[in-house]
C-alpha cells in the first residue's frame, strides 16, 4: 500500500522555527523546529537547519519501484526526501526480498532507464547506528549533471529510504549525514498504547479513530474497535456502539465479551431476539474461554461475572420486553425474564439495573412483595434507577396501604443483605487466589528441589535404551 503523506513548509525566522499557517500539520506527519516525525511509518529524524520543506512530490524525484515520498525538502540545487515502500510479498514467482541490499538490486535498473547511470556497488552503511544500504546514480549527460544517492533500510517489513539529488557528489555526503539523527520506534503499539491508557471516553474515540486511519490493516485493529465499541457505550452513542462492537466481532468471531455488551444495547433497543440471540452465544464462549497465564486470578473473574451478568440482563430484558407485545396470559415469559435476571444478580449482587427489572417484572405478576424488595435494593444501590425505583415503592406502600415511614429503614435492610452477597462473592474470589497462591508456590518449589542421583542400574539401563 502506498502511503500518501503531506509534509509542510518550515520557515525560520531568527533563531524560531515556526510552521507556516497556510500549510497545517496532519495525523500522519509532524513538524517541531527541523525535526521530521512520520507517525505512520514510526521513524524521525532532524533534516538540516534552514532548509525549505515542500510537498512531498513523487513526480519531483527518481522513486524506486512502487515507493512513496513522505518529505522533501531543498537548499539551492540539493533535494533531500524520505520515502518507504512495501517489501513484496514472496511467491512462486517473486524472489524473496528481505534486506535493503535485495531491494535496490531488483530496483536499480530503472534509474538506467531513467538515464542515470550506477556508481559503484550496493554497499552497506551506518545511521544513527542502524545499517542501510547504498547506491549512487549520476545523469550520463556531462553538462549540468545530476548525482543523486539513495539509502535504504527495513523495517516491519517496508522499506524505509532516503535519498539526496544535486550537482555536487561533496554536497550530497554532506546533506546525508543528517540521517545520522534517525529514531525508530514503533508506531502502531505506540498509538495502539495510547487508546488503551486513556480513560476518558471522548479521548479515547479520538485517539481510536485516527489508530485506524493510520494502521487499518493492524492485527490489533480489533481490540481498537472494541475499545471504541465500549466508550460509545458510556456515551449511549447506539449506532456506533453496535457498529464497533459488529466490527470487533467480524475480525475477532472468538472475542467472549463484546457480545453481552452489543445484547445489552440491542435489548435496551428493543431488538430482543438479536439480544437473546448474541447474549446465549457470548454466554457459551465466556464458559469455554481459559484464563490468560498473564491475568490475574481476581481481575478474571470480575471480567468473566460482568460478562455473565451481563448476557442474564440482556436475556431478562428482552424476555420483559417481549411480554409487553403479548397477547393473553404472559406468565411463562416473565417467569423466563426472572430466571435471567435472578442469573445476572447472582454474578453480579451490585447490578443495581436486573434489580430494578426484576421489580418491575414482580409487579406485572402482582407479586407486590417480591417487587417491593426487588425495589428497595435498586433504591439502596443508589444507582441510575435509585430515583424511580423509590417512586415505585411509594406507589406500592401507598398501594398496600403500608407506612411510607418504614421504607428507609427497608431499603437498609435490603443493602445489608446485598453486601452480604457481595461478600460471599469477595470470599470466593480470596479462595480462588489462595488455591492460585498455592499451585504457583508447588511449582516453585518442585523446581528449586534438588535432583536425586539415579541408582548405577537405572543408569545403565537408560544407556541401553539409546
Amino acid at each position: 500500500m502506498r502511503y500518501l503523506l503531506s509534509v509542510f513548509l518550515v520557515i525560520t525566522v531568527a533563531s524560531v522555527l515556526w510552521l507556516s499557517a497556510a500549510v497545517p500539520q496532519t495525523e500522519e506527519s509532524q513538524i517541531e523546529g527541523n525535526l521530521y516525525t512520520n507517525i505512520r511509518l514510526g521513524f524521525s529524524f532532524l533534516f538540516p537547519s534552514g532548509w525549505d520543506v515542500q510537498e512531498a512530490d513523487d513526480r519531483d524525484i527518481n522513486a524506486l519501484g512502487d515507493s512513496t515520498v513522505v518529505f522533501q525538502a531543498r537548499n539551492l540545487d540539493l533535494t533531500l526526501f524520505a520515502f518507504s515502500a512495501n517489501l513484496p510479498a514472496p511467491s512462486a514467482t517473486t524472489p524473496v526480498i528481505d534486506t535493503g541490499a535485495k531491494w535496490l538490486g531488483i530496483h536499480e535498473e530503472e534509474m538506467e532507464e531513467q538515464n542515470f547511470e550506477v556508481r559503484g556497488n550496493i554497499r552497506p552503511v551506518l545511521y544513527g547506528n542502524f545499517e542501510f544500504y547504498r547506491l549512487n546514480f549520476r545523469s550520463r549527460e556531462r553538462r549540468d549533471r545530476i548525482y543523486q544517492t539513495v539509502v535504504v533500510t527495513t523495517i516491519n517489513r517496508k522499506i524505509i529510504g532516503f535519498g539526496v539529488r544535486g550537482k555536487s557528489e561533496d554536497d550530497i555526503d554532506e546533506a546525508l549525514e543528517s540521517i545520522e539523527s534517525i529514531k525508530f520506534f514503533d508506531a502502531e503499539f505506540n498509538a495502539y498504547d495510547a487508546v488503551i491508557q486513556s480513560t476518558q471516553p471522548e479521548e479515547v474515540i479520538q485517539l481510536g479513530k485516527k489508530f485506524l486511519d493510520l494502521f487499518p490493516d493492524s492485527d490489533l485493529a480489533t481490540f481498537v474497535h472494541k475499545r471504541l465499541a465500549i466508550s460509545y457505550q458510556q456515551l449511549n452513542d447506539y449506532e456506533n456502539l453496535v457498529f464497533h462492537g459488529e466490527k470487533t466481532i467480524e475480525l475477532r468471531p472468538e472475542d467472549p465479551d463484546i457480545r453481552p455488551t452489543l445484547a445489552m444495547a440491542f435489548a435496551e433497543h428493543g431488538e430482543n431476539n438479536k439480544a437473546i440471540d448474541y447474549a446465549v452465544e457470548g454466554l457459551r464462549l465466556l464458559e469455554m474461554v481459559e484464563k490468560p497465564t498473564d491475568t490475574p486470578i481476581r481481575r478474571w473473574v470480575v471480567l468473566k461475572d460482568r460478562g455473565v451478568a451481563d448476557a442474564n440482563y440482556a436475556q431478562g430484558l428482552a424476555y420483559l420486553k417481549k411480554s409487553l407485545g403479548m397477547v393473553g396470559d404472559s406468565t411463562v415469559i416473565l417467569n423466563r425474564s426472572i430466571e435471567y435476571l435472578e442469573k445476572a444478580i447472582e454474578a453480579d449482587p451490585r447490578f443495581d439495573s436486573a434489580y430494578f427489572r426484576l421489580g418491575y417484572t414482580y409487579t406485572r405478576l402482582d407479586d407486590a412483595d417480591k417487587a417491593i424488595e426487588n425495589y428497595a435494593r435498586t433504591a439502596a444501590l443508589d444507582g441510575i434507577a435509585a430515583q424511580l425505583a423509590l417512586e415505585q415503592l411509594q406507589t406500592l406502600y401507598d398501594f398496600l396501604k403500608r407506612d411510607p415511614a418504614g421504607i428507609p429503614q427497608y431499603t437498609q435492610e435490603q443493602l445489608a443483605y446485598i453486601d452480604g452477597k457481595a461478600a460471599e462473592k469477595e470470599a470466593q474470589i480470596q479462595l480462588l487466589e489462595e488455591e492460585e497462591r498455592m499451585k504457583l508456590q508447588q511449582q516453585l518449589d518442585l523446581q528449586l528441589q534438588p535432583q536425586q542421583p539415579q541408582p548405577p542400574q537405572q543408569q545403565q539401563q537408560q544407556q541401553q535404551q539409546y
